[in-house]
């Protein structure tokens, strides 16, 4: 598995395993699978980073509630302490926080693109002895 970096090592490896089955394939086509694959996980990442807000509003909400019972049940440190864990960074970071851990992927993603179209494509292989023509020796040609 792919050392972790700002790329996630699942991204890497789904990268690796397209690049080694479609190896000996056009370099377009290679990119074309590549560009899809990260558009694939761009999306999802975004999606996720959505269901976690989505998700943290609902618990800060649960929180708000269980809050507001304490207060009304005359329990002010419990509602004080709830209040603090509502809006503790633990229970959900920061969604600018999560789009900057996207954004800063995606600009690692597209360096490696960049190299990758640096890279000149690989020359093809000769022809096969087989495939040329043999040529005619000059001094047997009738006249």
């Amino acid at each position: 598995m792919a050392d972790n970096t700002t790329l996630n090592s699942q991204i890497a490896d789904a990268l690796e395993q397209i690049n080694a089955t479609l190896g000996g394939l056009d370099r377009g086509l290679i990119t074309a699978a590549a560009y899809q694959t990260i558009a694939q996980a761009i999306a999802l990442g975004l999606q996720n980073a959505v269901a976690q807000q989505q998700q943290a509003y609902i618990l800060r909400n649960a929180l708000t509630t269980a809050a507001a019972t304490a207060i009304l049940e005359g329990k002010k440190d419990e509602a004080d302490a709830v209040l603090r864990l509502a809006e503790s960074r633990m229970i959900s970071p920061s969604f600018s926080t999560e789009i900057a851990d996207l954004l800063a992927a995606l600009r690692t993603v597209a360096e490696e693109l960049r190299k990758l179209h640096r890279e000149p494509p690989p020359e093809p292989p000769p022809p096969s002895p087989a495939a040329t023509p043999e040529p005619e020796p000059a001094g047997d040609k009738p006249a």
